[in-house]
């Protein structure tokens, strides 16, 4: 069995997984305006008339090159996704009761999802002024590298893009790479920065973009994508590995599952087959019937067609439940991360399977119109006890642009 070990993570509003637990259970938004620091990205923005609320992170001033001896030149011109992709690894692996040294020369494997290189995208524009430290510093490829590099670690080391589900699609290959052992532990980060207003313009021009920043997810008032940043890193191991005088996880990986849409409606629209397909067989795999799944953090990005299809394809994988499955997403409250997004929904339920609990989802007093009394999943009103004595089983879902589906199955880990 596989293991959530060590969890750390900084989305907006909350650093830290003390802070992200209590904005998730104060069901309060972390929507804003950006940092005064992003002064070249609001001016791109406010140029193309394109609205700049969303979800944001301080970030900046907090990485120290000296504790890793990166020189000063060459962290002045890195990506700030590799600074906050080595800050947070580093936390995760203390938060799971290791130290630097217990790895340093280990079989650890480092699966990052991410997609936005929007650094590259501003320094690279005038290819006569771009140096090593520009190329090095940035570069998707260049974000697990850097992790894998300077903690010397000896395991496979890659970045996944596959738009919206890049680090639940990491974390599907980081289980596989445990199981057929390959590596020894598996740190999986998800991680997204926004300094450029591209992809903004890109939701804005295609009738996607949410003009308040925010996502309305499951909302009978769903309006688009808010675009927002974070980070979030696990480390994963097998059970069996586990020291016996620590032996405390979150919870345990049953099952992920990855698929792709083929072709549906047009290039960018998500398959309600592909979905339910997807869903059936993660739980087929890990022998679990979706009647014994108490709850789905869906991907809600608030659109209304997207979130629509979602339901839909809830709907056909839990019909005839009684009581449903619980429904919500994280990104009603922090907007939606994009790479970053499967990770900050694997950490809540990571989370909520620990403190055995289920928190109210936002927007549950106005659902869409799919959600009605009669549907076998609904939006949670009020928080959920859950018995810390049994099994509970929950689903993580992540959707990406192009059509690669994942999906992951939690559940909670008892020793002995």
């Amino acid at each position: 069995m596989i293991v959530v070990a060590g969890m750390s993570c900084h989305f907006p509003g909350a650093e830290g997984l003390d802070a992200y637990w209590r904005l998730i259970n104060g069901n309060r938004s972390a929507i804003g305006d950006p940092p005064a620091c992003r002064r070249g990205f609001i001016r791109q923005a406010e140029a193309l008339q394109i609205p700049v609320r969303g979800g944001y992170i301080e970030h900046e001033g907090r990485f120290d090159p000296r504790l890793l001896h990166i020189p000063e030149r060459e962290a002045g011109r890195m990506d700030p996704q590799q600074k906050l992709v080595l800050i947070h690894a580093c936390r995760a692996l203390e938060d799971a009761g290791l130290t630097l040294e217990d790895i340093v020369g280990s079989r650890t494997g480092v699966f990052v999802g991410a997609m936005a290189n929007d650094l590259a995208y501003l320094k690279w524009g005038d290819v006569a002024q771009v140096q090593p430290e520009d190329i090095t510093g940035n570069g998707l490829c260049l974000i697990a590298n850097r992790l894998s590099y300077e903690l010397d670690l000896h395991g496979p080391s890659m970045t996944i893009d596959t738009a919206c589900s890049s680090s639940l699609v990491a974390m599907h290959h980081a289980v596989r790479s445990l199981r057929e052992f390959e590596c020894d532990f598996a740190l999986v980060a998800g991680v997204n920065v926004i300094l450029s207003a591209l992809l903004q313009k890109f939701y804005r021009d295609a009738g996607v973009g949410a003009p308040d920043g925010g996502c309305r997810s499951y909302s009978l008032d769903a309006n688009g994508i808010g675009r927002s940043e974070g980070v979030g890193v696990l480390l994963l191991r097998r059970e069996q590995d586990l020291p016996v005088l620590r032996r405390r996880s979150y919870a345990a990986v049953n099952a992920t599952g990855v698929n792709h849409g083929g072709q549906s409606i047009r290039f960018t629209a998500p398959s309600v087959q592909a979905q339910t397909e997807l869903l059936q067989q993660t739980y087929a795999s890990a022998g679990v019937q979706p009647h014994e799944i108490a709850y789905v953090e869906g991907h809600g990005t608030g659109t209304r067609q997207g979130d629509l299809m979602e339901i839909r394809a809830l709907q056909q994988v839990f019909s005839g439940r009684d009581p449903p499955c619980w429904l919500g997403s994280i990104k009603s409250l922090i907007g939606h991360t994009e790479a970053a997004s499967g990770i900050a929904g694997v950490i809540k339920v990571a989370l909520m399977i620990h403190y055995a609990h289920i928190p109210p989802s936002a927007y549950a007093d106005s659902p869409a119109p799919l959600l009605d009394a009669c549907s076998p999943v609904q939006l949670v009103k009020v928080t959920k006890s859950l018995n810390p004595r049994r099994r509970h089983y929950m689903g993580v879902s992540a959707f990406g642009l192009g059509g690669t589906n994942a999906h992951a199955l939690l559940t909670s880990h008892r020793f002995g």
